[in-house]
C-alpha cells in the first residue's frame, strides 16, 4: 500500500480508486471490473482517447442511430436508439394515406430521433458532476478536494488539484471563484469557501517541499519534443501536461523567469512571491526546460525550432501590449501604463507617483494598481471607469476591498482629453456616460452626455483599460483552424507549406485577456490535442476504462452550523499602509476542517 502514502501521490501523480476502500489489507487482486490504480499518464492517455471515442461515436450515430453506443460498449442505449427510428418510421408507413401535416410531424420526430441519438452518442456516459466542478473551466474535482481536507489529508487534496490545475497556490488566492457562484450552499446561508480551501491545501502540501518525479519526462527517449512560446498560465500548463505524458518540453519567453502575468502582473498583497515560487518548482520538476530572454520571431522561428528537432510548438504569448488612450503622454509627463507598473514593484522598481494618482479604467487590474498605490503612500487615489458602480468588470468584493482601503471610485466617467502645464499632467477633462455599448467588433463605445463635461485633477494617470496580443512573429498567409474551441486551441496552418512544423495557438492569444485558471484549462486542452496528433498509435491502444472512484457517505441532517460561512484572518486597513504583506491569511486547521465540513457532496449518487 505504499503507492497510496501523500508523498507518493504528489510525486508521481494522483492515482484513481484512492478515494475507495477497493483494495483491503492484504488483498493483492483487482475488485471486478476495475483496471487498477491508474498512473497520470494512463489517465492522461485514457482522456484523450475518451474524446477521440466520443467522436468517432458520433460520426457513426450520424450513419445510423444506435451505432455510435455500440461501438462505446452502451448495448442498451444502442439497441433502443437502433429500435426507436424504424418504429417511428414504421408508423408513418402504416398510416399512410399521402402527404398530411400529420405525417410531416412524425417525419420531424425521426429527424428528432436521429438528431437526440447523435447528441447522446457524442456525449457519452457521464458521472454526476456537482455544479461547482461544472462552473470550473478546469474541471477540478472540488467536492472530493474538499473532503480529503475534511479527513486531514491536504497532501492528497493538492495532488487531486494538480491532477487538472497545476497553480494550486495562484488560484487559491487570486481565482474569480465561480464555482462558488454555483454553489447548491448558496441556497442555505452561504457557498463554501472553496477557494480558500484550495489555498490551505496548496500552502500545506507545497510546505513538505515534495517534489515530483521528472522519471516521466526522463523514461522516453522515444518521447516528442515540444516547444512552447510564452511562459504564462496557458503556456505553463501545457508544459506540465505534456511532461507527464512523458513529451521533452522547452518553454520559449523573453522575460528571465517563468509565470507571465502571474509573476509580473500579480500584486504582491494579493500573490506572494513564495507561493507563486512553489508552484514554479512543482512545474519545473517535472522536467521542463525554460529557456528565458527568448523573443520569438527574433531568437527563434518556427523553421529553427524545426531544424533543432522540435516536432510541435504551441504558441501562448498572452496578452502584454498595453492599450493606451489618445493623447496619453509618457512616464516622464506623469503618465504610467497599469502592466509597466505593476512589473515594476514585483521587480523592486516601483516608479515614482507624484500627488493624487488616478486610476483610469475598472476592471480588476485597475483594481490592483489603486490598492497599490495606496501602499505606496499615495495619499489621494481614485479609479475613474466608463461603467456604472454595478457593471464594473472589477469582481465586487475586490472593489469593496479598494474602498475599505481608501480607493475612491468616479464611475460613469469618459476621458475626453488630458490636461498639461509645463509639460506634466494636471488632470484631463471628463464627461459623464449614459451608457456603454459595442461596435460590431465587440470594441467598447461609451455614449456620453452631451454638456457634461466636468475636470479631473490629476498628478499621476496609471491606464488600466486592457491589453492586446502582439502576433507580428506569425506569417502573412498563416490560417488558423479551431480544434478544441470550447478551450479556444487552434491549429496554424501555412499555405505556403513551409514551415512543415505543426504549429498550435491557445489561451489568451486567441481569445483576449481571461483569467488564470480559463488560460490554464485552455493550456491544458492544448498539450492533450497535440499529444493526440503527435502519437496517435500510442493513444488509440489506451483501453482504460475511466475508474475515478469514491467512498460511500451517508447522507447526513443540515446542522445550523453548516450555514455559517468561514472566514480568515484578515490585515486590517489601516494595517496595509507601507507595505505589501499578504492581506488574507491561511485557513487555521479547525476553520478549514468546519468549511469543508460545509460541502453537501451533491456530486454523490444518494
Amino acid at each position: 500500500m505504499d503507492f497510496l502514502l501523500p508523498e507518493k501521490l504528489l510525486r508521481y501523480g494522483y492515482k484513481d480508486c484512492v478515494l475507495c476502500e477497493v483494495l483491503r489489507p492484504g488483498e493483492e487482486e483487482r475488485c471486478r471490473d476495475c483496471s487498477g490504480r491508474l498512473g497520470q499518464r494512463d489517465r492522461l492517455l485514457w482522456e484523450i482517447r475518451r474524446e477521440r471515442v466520443r467522436k468517432t461515436a458520433g460520426v457513426l450515430s450520424l450513419v445510423y442511430p444506435g451505432l455510435g453506443h455500440l461501438y462505446t460498449g452502451r448495448i442498451a442505449y444502442g439497441v433502443f436508439w437502433a429500435a426507436l427510428l424504424p418504429l417511428s418510421l414504421g408508423l408513418v408507413l402504416n398510416v399512410w394515406s399521402g402527404i398530411t401535416f400529420g405525417h410531416g410531424f412524425l417525419l420531424l420526430g425521426a429527424a428528432m430521433i436521429w438528431w437526440l441519438a447523435w447528441i447522446d452518442a457524442t456525449r457519452g456516459p457521464r458521472e454526476p458532476v456537482a455544479p461547482c466542478q461544472g462552473a470550473c473551466p478546469s474541471g477540478i474535482h472540488v467536492p472530493d478536494y474538499i473532503a480529503l481536507v475534511r479527513e486531514g489529508r491536504p497532501l492528497e487534496a493538492l495532488a487531486l488539484v494538480h491532477d487538472k490545475l497545476p497553480f494550486a497556490a495562484f488560484c487559491g488566492r487570486a481565482c474569480p471563484h465561480p464555482c462558488e457562484q454555483k454553489c447548491v450552499r448558496n441556497e442555505f446561508g452561504a457557498p463554501i469557501s472553496i477557494m480558500a480551501i484550495k489555498r490551505y491545501a496548496a500552502d500545506l502540501g507545497y510546505a513538505g517541499g515534495i517534489l515530483p518525479s521528472p522519471e516521466v519526462a526522463e523514461g522516453f527517449p522515444a518521447s516528442p519534443r515540444v516547444a512552447i512560446v510564452g511562459a504564462g498560465a496557458s503556456g505553463l500548463s501545457a508544459a506540465d501536461t505534456l511532461a507527464r505524458l512523458g513529451a521533452r518540453v522547452t518553454v520559449l519567453d523573453p522575460n528571465d523567469e517563468p509565470g507571465g502575468m502571474m509573476r509580473y502582473g500579480a500584486a504582491e498583497f494579493r500573490f506572494p512571491q513564495e507561493a507563486f515560487l512553489s508552484d514554479m518548482r512543482h512545474i519545473l520538476a517535472r522536467g521542463v526546460h525554460f529557456c528565458g530572454g527568448t523573443l520569438f520571431g527574433r531568437d527563434a522561428t518556427f523553421s529553427s525550432l524545426e531544424r533543432e528537432g522540435f516536432q510541435a510548438v504551441l504558441v501562448a504569448v498572452g496578452s502584454w501590449e498595453a492599450v493606451r488612450l489618445p493623447g496619453e503622454g509618457g512616464e516622464d509627463q506623469g503618465f504610467l501604463d497599469a502592466l509597466s507598473f505593476l512589473t515594476r514593484i514585483r521587480m523592486r522598481r516601483p516608479p515614482h507617483l507624484r500627488g493624487r494618482v488616478v486610476v483610469v479604467g475598472g476592471g480588476n487590474v485597475a483594481i490592483d494598481v489603486a490598492r497599490s498605490a495606496i501602499r505606496m503612500g499615495a495619499a489621494d487615489v481614485t479609479i475613474a471607469c466608463i461603467e456604472s458602480r454595478e457593471t464594473m468588470p472589477a469582481l465586487s468584493w475586490e472593489v469593496e476591498d479598494a474602498i475599505a482601503e481608501g480607493v475612491k471610485l468616479l464611475p460613469g466617467t469618459a476621458v475626453k482629453r488630458f490636461v498639461l502645464a509645463d509639460g506634466m499632467v494636471t488632470g484631463f477633462e471628463a464627461l459623464k456616460v449614459e451608457r456603454v455599448d459595442f461596435d460590431p467588433q465587440g470594441r467598447v463605445v461609451p455614449r456620453t452626455i452631451s454638456g457634461s463635461e466636468f475636470e479631473v485633477p490629476a498628478d499621476t494617470v496609471v491606464t488600466a483599460i486592457g491589453s492586446r496580443t502582439n502576433l507580428s512573429f506569425l506569417p502573412g498567409d498563416a490560417v488558423r483552424k479551431a480544434v478544441d474551441p470550447k478551450h479556444n486551441v487552434f491549429r496554424l496552418q501555412f499555405p505556403g507549406g513551409e514551415p512543415k512544423i505543426a504549429a498550435y495557438m491557445c489561451g489568451d492569444c486567441v481569445r483576449g485577456p481571461g483569467t488564470v485558471v480559463e488560460a490554464s484549462a485552455s493550456g491544458r486542452a492544448a498539450a492533450l490535442n497535440i499529444f493526440a496528433d503527435l502519437r496517435v498509435e500510442e493513444v488509440s491502444k489506451a483501453r482504460y476504462r475511466d475508474n475515478y472512484r469514491r467512498r460511500h457517505e451517508a447522507q447526513v441532517t443540515d446542522r445550523p452550523e453548516w450555514r455559517v460561512r468561514r472566514s480568515a484572518e484578515r490585515l486590517s486597513p489601516d494595517a496595509i499602509r507601507g507595505n505589501f504583506e499578504e492581506v488574507e491569511k491561511r485557513f487555521t486547521d479547525r476553520c478549514a476542517h468546519e468549511e469543508a465540513e460545509r460541502c453537501a457532496r451533491c456530486n454523490l449518487t444518494l
